[in-house]
């Protein structure tokens, strides 16, 4: 857990990994909320109080002090997310946004729409990660391929708003499985 670095002041970062597969971020929340106060903007209701407190168990005993570092707030619409990213202020606080693409799955909201609310999303992330660290989790959509014959999947609108992130965010760490290696055919 401890081998995540912070994220750099001045652009976000972008961890990409699993669906609930946060458990070096949550590692990464405890050595933050060790010395400082820490905000964590959680769009999958993901954030885990308990994996956090085990994880500051092994750096102290005054593990009520460091959590009580930590607030947390929850969205679970990208209307929220939208509302939640405005009204959070921009000082010297460093910030988690755990999973923001979950709140941007609903289906009723037309496909523009998320994007439009996503770009504000982005302009705002930036605006936050010049005056503390930032870093933003987001899992890529791993659905089933779209026929059972292929084994490709077409581009569905969350990996077009993976995209985005991707390009908005200073640096983008990834985490899962490796790449299958290429197979090198001889003929």
């Amino acid at each position: 857990m401890d081998l995540l670095p912070e994220p750099p002041v001045g652009e976000f970062t972008l961890a990409v990994l699993p669906q609930r597969s946060i458990r070096p971020l949550l590692g990464l929340a405890a050595r933050l909320a060790l010395r400082a106060p820490l905000r964590v903007l959680d769009g999958g209701n993901c954030f885990n109080a308990y994996v956090v407190a085990m994880a500051l168990r092994v750096h102290t005993i005054d593990v009520d002090s460091a959590l009580d570092r930590i607030r947390v707030a929850r969205a679970f619409t990208c209307y929220q997310m939208v509302t939640l990213l405005a009204e959070t202020p921009a000082i010297p606080v460093a910030t988690l946004v755990l999973d923001l693409l979950a709140t941007f799955r609903d289906e009723t909201v037309p496909e523009a729409e998320r994007r439009r609310l996503l770009q504000g999303c982005l302009q705002r992330l930036q605006l936050l990660a010049t005056s503390a660290p930032l870093l933003v989790s987001a899992s890529p959509d791993s659905g089933p391929p779209m026929s059972g014959r292929s084994t490709r999947r077409k581009p569905t609108p969350r990996d077009d708003l993976l995209g985005l992130l991707e390009k908005a965010a200073g640096q983008v760490w990834r985490f899962g499985p490796p790449p299958p290696a290429p197979v090198l055919r001889l003929f």
